[in-house]
């Protein structure tokens, strides 16, 4: 992702809300000792107040770093935010607004002499989550307000492109990330021309980001199309991506296809597959049923640990892997033969596995298997749990070599 951003030269703000651990923190901005800023989004106060010594540290370094809370501004968040903001330079704490009389309220709440504040104005660009459109009559007036009361506190756009999940082809990601710089160069219009600092034009979500690496190499006219935009934007304003799930990666991103799911690597990097995938869930069969018309067993984990967001490529809420107990055997492939156990139901504390395919295929489960379980939703999945056990494949794959405690809380 950083190579990425190297080579169209815009900024990268890495997400840290799918994983809540500082070591990948780290990794995302490319290291303690790198130069690059150190510019991450958060969507919870716990993870930016663990953020916090890391960002002592960069800045003492003369390394450029800041936190956007990536969420509309509860109201009761301010203090906090304001503690944050104390302990570090001006503007390294940033908020998002997308109504003015939340802007209004947040303005009002500064004591006199608190500590600068940057301001984003997030921007809907389809999701229809949080955001205005820079077509609403209410638009104008708070980018007015905003200017006004906070200056050159005033940082730039945000969107979040998070109707990206539903591509299915790495021109649907890059149709996406287009889009998204139409719509935040079409927001920099309302922007009077009193104001004296630089946008930044922040745009992305893992695959509208992931598309940018297919930038670089493909032969679709849209790469034509994206470059000459993103020229045409940087000669006034700063570009920005962000992302947050890429590091760990989950089945919902590589339904998008994004990127090819096969083949060697291309431009350093390797295939959008279910192999990539970083997390796994370890589950234990508990009980089994080969009586019932379609195989099925027991495992030792429901919603409360993989979540309820489904994935459009399969009908269910994880697959297991080839590892551990089902080393060897097979694996359900949505594009192939969709042969192998998948999670097919959950409950709150267990799952259903269900044997996909030929039922001479099956490689039967015993109770106290231990199996490992590829989720749906990385983010939600990992939400549960207080660590990750860390392996690494680059040695044998099996051996535990670190424990990374995850954040919780908010």
């Amino acid at each position: 992702m950083l190579h990425v951003c190297d080579e169209f030269a815009v900024g990268f703000r890495a997400h840290v809300k799918s994983h809540k651990t500082l070591e990948l923190s780290k990794m995302q901005v490319g290291g303690t000792s790198a130069s690059r800023p150190a510019n991450f989004v958060t969507s919870t106060l716990i993870e930016a107040e663990n953020l916090l010594p890391f960002m002592l540290e960069c800045q003492s370094s003369g390394r450029a770093s800041s936190i956007l809370y990536g969420v509309p501004i509860p109201q009761s968040a301010i203090p906090r935010l304001l503690h944050l903001a104390s302990k570090l330079a001006p503007y390294s704490i940033n908020i998002l607004i997308d109504n003015l009389a939340a802007f209004t309220a947040f303005h009002s709440a500064l004591p006199e002499g608190s500590p600068k504040i940057g301001v984003y104005i997030k921007i809907d660009t389809g999701y229809h989550r949080a955001g205005i459109k820079a077509t609403s009559p209410n638009f104008p007036p708070l980018v007015q307000a905003v200017v006004e009361e906070s200056g050159t506190g005033f940082k730039g756009f945000y969107s979040h492109f998070g109707h990206s999940y539903a591509g299915s082809s790495e021109d649907d990601a890059a149709d996406g990330l287009i889009e998204e710089l139409k719509v935040l160069q079409e927001a920099t219009k309302a922007v009077p021309g009193s104001f004296q600092g630089q946008l930044v034009l922040t745009v992305g979500a893992t695959p509208t980001a992931t598309a940018a690496q297919n930038m670089l190499s493909s032969n679709s006219p849209r790469v034509g199309e994206f470059k000459e935009l993103l020229a045409r934007i940087q000669k006034t304003h700063k570009v920005e991506l962000h992302a947050g799930v890429y590091p760990l990666l989950d089945l919902q991103q590589v339904a998008t296809h994004a990127r090819p799911a096969t083949g060697e690597a291309r431009d350093g990097f390797q295939p959008l597959s279910k192999e990539s995938i970083g997390i796994k869930m370890l589950v234990e069969v508990t009980s089994v049923y080969d009586e019932r018309d379609k195989p099925e067993a027991l495992i030792s984990a429901g919603s409360l640990a993989l979540g309820r967001e489904p994935c459009k490529s399969y009908p269910g809420w994880g697959v297991v892997s080839g590892d551990l107990g089902n080393k060897g055997q097979s694996v359900y492939d949505d594009r192939g033969d969709r042969t192998g156990w998948i999670v097919g139901r959950i409950s709150q504390e267990h799952g259903i596995l269900s044997w996909e395919g030929p039922r001479e295929k099956m490689k039967a489960l015993t109770i106290g298997d231990k199996l490992m379980v590829w989720p749906n939703h990385a983010c939600v999945a990992g939400a549960g749990m207080g660590w990750y056990l860390i392996i690494d494949s680059e040695q044998d794959g099996d051996t535990i070599v670190d424990v990374w405690v995850r954040w919780r809380g908010w």
